[in-house]
């Protein structure tokens, strides 16, 4: 075939939906009786039930109080839920999150020799606090009726009231007599406001305010700010329905390291307009300084209200927007064309600089913007000041994942500039929002091309699970021996040298868009997003460190094929019942080894309450190497078993990017929003291979309905170096099923750089 190979599209031509796989189960090890159960958890109860007589009335709003179950580690997949107990003590689900135990009993062998703490689910749950102080009393011997009931006790390890050391996380200085509070409350906008009023009438009988005029939402968390005695802290924790204190976070819009690293050079900017004027993208972050150039390619928007313009910001600002439109600029040359226009959001005012809680109004400015617009592409080179919480998600984190949940949009955030901040103290882990789910967290290495690695100043991982590997990638963001080039100020010589992973996420949308903006065929965000994950290139370095890798900012280098290499775009909708079979079209006449890479990306809804249980949406996915082999029959305790599917082969699986792997949920990797792995097969042993493909939901750690509209991308690699006309041959053999993406009119795309 002359000309470049590009990408191949029309995989999910490939695809045929199917009955939902039967998935096995084994008998289930349960480590208590109903009876051990009760002996364990009656002295636990009465504790509860007495701390809960010594709250102050007014830290239960109407009465009412707020509880946690921890269960047992074997219990974590969502259909274990206790419901029938929940309901029968008339109470109501309120969040949950993760934690690490160590239980009173192992539930098999393996686990009692592993030894270390296991993952659990800790569940908050609300009701009278007269029911459960009643509850409390006669648990000692409880006999419920139905044996669902019982068996949903039995999972129990613990229950008590929510601890006020764990709900209290307060950093800096506290000697001051005031210090800005972040606080989440356990209350759904929908129906729990007498919790809001209540929090406010109890801290207002500590002569203390709650800014409820500055409350925020996201599922069924709200966040609002307040000043607070240090003195008083203990007291405002004794609330309920509290969820978190924290220290209030600044934004950090400026990297600490954005200085000039070379002398200041004339820069040569292109004459042609973008290549996509009808790709919409915007940048929030400080503007940009008056006479900055760059009319042509850029709309400057203003929220209503914002306060003067901060210089330093409109700096940063330039930088940013300069990466995105010509990537790292070259000394004597004119740059390149940028890909597609921008508006740039000015979300920095000085109304807000002084402010202690900068960090709500900021926010509200990037969701009514994004809320407001339909972007494909967003990037946030800001953020609040503070590492991950293993705990909770931020305020930033939930609400843009929640406004970005409909995926439409690819939003790259830049991780942060903390990587070699207090690590025994976590404080050089990836910073909000980059450890949303429906978002890129975006690291930097420290050179371009080879011999890179994560730059020292570029925040890390692990985040939470889901949204385990963090940052999802690095770009190349700039280091001291090779500076980041940008437009940095006006003037005569407005370019300079800089280094931040606020570059290295522009850098990576800026491809994200080259690849929206060059082929005439739509392209999902998921498709996008999946597109970038699967050509990093994780080479040596650690997961933890640099996501799935490093990412090319050369357009060739993601959209070209070798010879020897076919990549094909999977992108539809999952239907609302059963699974799909998307074949891989894998010739017939292959041999040797072949070499299977495969990304899937989804976007989906969040529950921000349920930390453990985040994504609403998942995929189960088995992979078939041979459709036509299907195991024999065999006896399991006396029952003969006739298998109906083909024989699968783990291809994604927790040891995957999960470390250790028993201390991690083995279902862990199905809620994840975007897997990657590389598989090498035998050509003999592939017969029209498939993967089968099942949509999961969950709603609050439970069972779920399925989302009506959720589309996922799967972005396939096929190398094989003994057939160097694989590309042709994939083509050539889907009966026109399969076509190279078409580039727009008069567009060229550079050859690979590798």
């Amino acid at each position: 075939m002359a000309g470049p190979r590009y990408l191949i599209g029309g995989g999910e031509q490939l695809s045929v939906e199917i009955a939902r796989p039967p998935r096995g189960s084994g008998e289930k090890t349960h480590p208590y009786s109903f009876a051990e159960a009760r002996e364990l958890l009656a002295p636990q109860w009465q504790m509860t039930g007495e701390r809960m007589r010594s709250l102050p009335a007014l830290a239960c709003p109407e009465d009412q109080a707020v509880v946690e179950i921890t269960l047992h580690p074997t219990y974590l997949a969502k259909s274990y839920y206790p419901n029938n107990l929940v309901r029968d003590l008339n109470l109501r689900h309120v969040g949950s999150k993760a934690v690490h135990i160590e239980p009173h009993k192992r539930a098999t062998l393996r686990a009692a020799e592993d030894g270390r703490a296991q993952p659990a689910p800790r569940i908050f749950l609300a009701g009278h606090r007269r029911s459960i102080e009643s509850f409390s009393d006669i648990v000692g011997n409880w006999a419920p009726a139905d044996d669902r009931v019982k068996d949903e006790f039995r999972q129990i390890e613990t229950v008590g009231l929510p601890g006020p050391d764990r709900r209290k996380k307060i950093l800096g200085d506290r000697s001051k007599k005031e210090i800005p509070l972040e606080v989440v409350l356990h209350a759904d906008p929908e129906d729990d406001d007498y919790v809001v009023r209540g929090f406010q009438d109890y801290v207002k009988s500590l002569d203390l305010e709650a800014k409820i005029d500055l409350r925020r939402y996201a599922g069924g968390l709200c966040f609002l700010p307040m000043h607070a005695d240090p003195d008083k802290i203990d007291a405002v924790v004794q609330f309920s329905f509290l969820r978190a204190l924290r220290s209030m976070a600044r934004i950090t819009p400026l990297d600490p390291l954005v200085r000039g690293l070379v002398p200041g050079f004339r820069v040569e900017l292109p004459a042609e307009d973008a290549t996509a004027r009808d790709v919409a993208v915007a940048i929030f972050d400080g503007g940009l300084p008056d006479g900055h150039g760059l009319d042509r390619w850029v709309t400057m928007r203003e929220p209503p209200g914002i306060g003067a313009p901060i210089p330093a910001a409109q700096k940063h600002g330039l930088a940013v927007t300069s990466a995105f439109l010509f990537g790292p600029l070259e000394v004597g040359k004119t740059q390149e064309r940028p890909h597609a226009n921008v508006d740039h959001w000015r979300v920095l005012g000085a109304d807000t600089a002084g402010d202690d809680f900068e960090l709500f109004s900021i926010l509200g400015r990037i969701e009514d913007a994004v809320t407001a617009t339909s972007y494909e592409f967003i990037n946030i080179s800001l953020g609040p000041d503070c590492a991950m919480d293993d705990d909770d998600v931020n305020v930033w984190t939930s609400t843009l994942d929640t406004v970005l949940s409909h995926g439409k949009t690819v939003a790259t955030v830049a991780c942060g500039n903390n990587g070699e901040a207090d690590q025994a103290l976590g404080m050089h882990r990836i910073q909000p929002p980059s450890d949303g789910v429906n978002m890129i967290a975006v690291g930097a290495c420290d050179s371009p091309g080879a011999g890179w690695k994560r730059a020292p100043y570029s925040a890390v991982g692990p985040g939470r699970s889901p949204g385990y590997v963090k940052p999802d990638f690095v770009a190349f963001g700039g280091s001291h021996s090779a500076p980041f080039l940008v437009l940095h100020s006006t003037g005569a010589l407005p370019g300079s040298g800089v280094q931040g992973t606020s570059f290295a996420a522009p850098l990576a949308m800026r491809a994200g868009a080259g690849i929206r903006a060059h082929f005439s065929e739509p392209l999902f965000a998921p498709t996008i997003k999946a597109l970038l994950v699967h050509h990093a290139d994780l080479e040596t370095h650690e997961k933890h460190h640099v996501g799935w890798g490093r990412l090319s900012h050369l357009l060739g280098d993601i959209v070209v094929c070798n010879d020897g290499e076919a990549r094909i775009i999977y992108q539809r909708q999952m239907p609302t019942s059963g699974s799909v079979r998307l074949y891989l079209p894998v010739p017939s006449d292959i041999r040797g080894d072949v070499e299977i890479k495969a990304t899937f990306s989804l976007f989906c809804d969040v529950d921000p309450e349920d930390s453990i249980n985040y994504t609403r949406a998942g995929l189960d996915i088995q992979f078939r190497p041979n459709t036509f082999k299907i195991a024999p029959p065999y006896v399991n305790k006396g029952k003969l078993i006739t298998p109906t599917v083909p024989i699968s082969d783990n291809f994604f699986g927790a040891n995957d990017f999960y470390a250790p792997e028993y201390i991690r949920r083995d279902d862990a990797q199905k809620w994840e929003t975007t897997v990657s792995r590389t598989k090498r097969k035998r050509a003999s042993s592939l017969n029209q291979p498939a993967f089968d493909v099942s949509h999961i939901a969950r709603m609050h750690g439970h069972s779920g309905s399925r989302s009506a509209n959720l589309t996922f991308a799967l972005v396939l690699t096929i190398k094989n170096r003994h057939m160097t006309d694989l590309f042709d041959r994939v083509v050539a053999s889907s009966g026109g099923r399969l076509k190279p993406l078409r580039t727009r009119t008069g567009v060229m795309i550079p050859a690979r750089s590798r």
